[in-house]
This record gives C-alpha cells, sequence and structure tokens, in this order.
C-alpha cells in the first residue's frame, strides 16, 4: 500500500514539475510574442503619423488648387465680359 501511494506522490511530482517547465516556456512565447506585438504598434503608429502629414498636404494643396481656380475662373469670366464689349464696340463703329 505504501509503495502505491509513494509513485502515485512521485508522478504527482513529475507532473508538477512538468507543469512548471510547460508554464515557463508559455511564458517566455508569451513574452516573445508581446515584444513583436509592440513593435508592431510601433510601426503602424509611425504610418499613421505619415498618412497624416500625408493628408494635411493634401487637404492643403486641394485647398489651394481650389482657390486659384476659382480666381482663375474669375478672371476668364471677365476676359470674356472684355471681348464681348470690344466686339460690340467693333461691330457698332
Amino acid at each position: 500500500m505504501i509503495y502505491i501511494l509513494i509513485s502515485i506522490i512521485i508522478l504527482l511530482l513529475f507532473f508538477v514539475i512538468y507543469l512548471f517547465v510547460n508554464n515557463a516556456s508559455i511564458r517566455e512565447e508569451h513574452q516573445n510574442n508581446m515584444e513583436k506585438l509592440e513593435q508592431i504598434i510601433a510601426s503602424l503608429n509611425s504610418k499613421h503619423q505619415l498618412l497624416n502629414n500625408q493628408v494635411l498636404i493634401s487637404d492643403d494643396y486641394k485647398s489651394n488648387y481650389s482657390n486659384d481656380m476659382k480666381a482663375l475662373g474669375d478672371e476668364v469670366v471677365e476676359l470674356q465680359k472684355v471681348f464681348i464689349e470690344i466686339i460690340s464696340n467693333g461691330n457698332y463703329n
């Protein structure tokens, strides 16, 4: 009877040691995954900043382009009016 109890205790002891070793390897793997995740997050943050800067540049360009095209359109309309006046005055003279 004692031999059975001792063998069960030894088996349980080996099982506990196995669990500790397995837990240590799982912790190490988890730590490696966390480091990779932190690197990915840092990379994504830098890409996010770059994209935000590009959006700001694009918005500024779009705003300037829109204002310039409006001014150019106004100039074209003014020139058309002047040409119509010149043509009209030329026909009457």
